[in-house]
């Protein structure tokens, strides 16, 4: 939505920058939720399975994959807004540089939340 068409916020809504408080704080959830539901999926038994032979990777590789899937899509979208005219949005490289902090504050907190260690298998 243009920001022109965007209602004056309450003076409490009023806080310097808060836009890009808000994109880092949606890529940290979006890394944190990704992480969480691919953390099954692809990481839960490290090493090559016996019974079908796929092999699974280390969580720290599969952690770096979504930071870095979230960086691209923050580029991507950012990319969209400029390209894409009727929807009135510009390219802002401090919202892709929020994007990607959020990113990696959200790496951060997964790696917290799930005891991801260097060279371990969980």
């Amino acid at each position: 939505m243009p920001a022109v068409d965007i209602p004056h916020p309450p003076p409490f809504l009023q806080i310097p920058h808060l836009d890009k408080l808000v994109h880092g704080g949606i890529f940290a959830l979006f890394v944190i939720l990704w992480y969480a539901a691919s953390y099954k999926s692809f990481s839960a038994t490290y090493g090559k399975t016996k019974d079908t032979g796929i092999r699974q990777y280390h969580p720290l590789t599969v952690l770096a994959v979504v930071i870095l899937a979230a960086v691209i899509l923050g580029l991507l979208i950012e990319i969209t807004q400029k390209e894409w005219t009727t929807i009135h949005r510009d390219f802002e490289w401090f919202d892709w540089l929020a994007d990607i902090i959020g990113a990696f504050f959200g790496g951060a907190v997964a790696n917290e939340i799930f005891k991801i260690k260097p060279g371990s298998p969980k």
